[in-house]
């Protein structure tokens, strides 16, 4: 990962030096002032530009502000160089990882603001934003900074590639809308039901909009858990509230079982489309489970059997079957070593993890919070993590 240092410098160099040497040891790129050449560009515009471009922004903080530049229209609220780095970081959306100087460690006395004509208004004033913004590591000297940061940029590491362990996801697409709520399964229908099989076929996880309740029919969630079941192979379905929140997740046996349970008229069908002539072949499968459809359901559907998903009927349907608890990441921070610990000693080989989506630099923030899903593999992510730690040496904190 490309990794930004920010501090002051004359006061932290030592500091920023054990920090680099670990950062590199660990085979990140590390990018700090020390490291610029002349060119063309001033140093703010550097600086930003390389905040913007790093994964991660990693804030230093001791008793010095730092340097002021003295342009009105490129600072005209008086920040230091350290605080715009920060604010871009921020406005930037990236993960921030800050670390203060404890208060209690002994320090020179040339390098406190408190004891320069500046005085310290702006240090603390810049610390107490750290500290209330982000859950800020305390250190005591060079190699105390340098093994609490290692670890924090591991777990940063595992956040950022976190995606590719996650099982791979969709939403049900629009072409299958005539499918969920339909009247009848045509052959348009089909067209959208052998594309949906498709595409499955590479899926893991599939995400329900459970929407204002009348968004799913019953019948036709019974009708897709059954055909996933079947033909794909999507280990889960995650039911989600508007803005993409999670609700729950049941695997397409599950929500197979409680539908049959609940509705008589579906358990029988079920019965007799298992008891029927299977096929391998996976168009014949959607045939002969959709001809059956028609020929025993089509009528009683339509006037008596469907039933709008509304999330607590997915709660009674299902029971102890659908699984309801699931990590929420910070929207600004990510995964913690405490939410990585929990996915490892989760007792369930899928586990769903919201992500917190921040709106974007200058927007107005949203009626609803808007989030991303993800169910993320335990036993792929495990072995990930342990081949980071043993990479970089670290033992695993508990």
């Amino acid at each position: 990962m490309k990794i930004y240092v920010s501090s002051t410098f004359e006061d932290l160099r030592e500091h920023r030096a054990a920090l680099d040497s670990a950062l590199r040891r660990m085979g990140h790129d590390v990018i700090g002032m020390e490291h610029y050449v002349a060119e063309g560009t001033t140093p703010l515009e550097r600086c930003l530009a390389d905040v913007r471009s790093a994964d991660v922004y990693v804030v230093v903080c001791a008793w010095r502000y730092g340097y002021v530049p003295p342009d009105p229209s490129a600072n005209p609220h008086r920040r230091s160089i350290t605080e715009l780095e920060y604010e871009t970081a921020i406005a930037s959306g990236k993960s921030i990882l800050a670390f203060l100087l404890d208060p209690t460690a002994p320090w020179p006395v040339s390098f406190l603001d408190a004891m320069s004509e500046a005085g310290g208004a702006e240090i603390m004033r810049f610390r107490s934003s750290l500290g209330g913004r982000h859950l800020a590591g305390i250190f005591r000297s060079p190699d105390n900074l340098a093994s609490l940061a290692a670890p924090a940029v591991a777990v940063q590491g595992m956040n950022r590639h976190m995606a590719e362990r996650a099982l791979k996801q969709d939403r049900v697409s629009a072409s299958m809308d005539p499918f969920v709520t339909g009247t009848d399964l045509t052959d348009t229908t089909l067209i959208g039901i052998r594309q949906m099989v498709a595409a499955a076929g590479i899926t893991r996880t599939l995400v329900i909009d459970l929407g204002t309740g009348d968004t799913w029919w019953s019948t036709r969630l019974y009708l897709l858990a059954t055909l996933l079941q079947s033909l794909t192979s999507v280990r889960q379905l995650v039911f989600a509230h508007p803005g993409g929140r999670f609700a729950g997740m049941a695997s397409p046996a599950a929500v197979r079982e409680g539908l049959c349970a609940e509705f008589p008229e579906i358990a029988r069908f079920d019965t007799e489309l298992r008891n029927g002539p299977g096929s391998q072949d996976t168009e014949r499968e959607i045939t002969r489970c959709v001809d059956l459809w028609n020929a025993r359901m089509r009528g009683i559907e339509a006037t008596t059997l469907k039933v709008g998903v509304r999330w607590q009927l997915v709660i009674r349907w299902l029971g102890e079957r659908l699984i309801t608890r699931c990590i929420v990441l910070d929207a600004e921070s990510g995964l913690t070593t405490a939410q990585a610990q929990q996915i490892i000693e989760s007792l369930v080989p899928d586990v769903p993890v919201e992500q917190p989506i921040l709106p974007a630099s200058g927007a107005d923030a949203p009626a609803d919070p808007v989030s991303q899903l993800m169910v993320v593999d335990r036993d792929a992510f495990a072995l990930e993590v342990a081949r980071e730690w043993i990479q970089t040496g670290l033992p695993r904190e508990r």
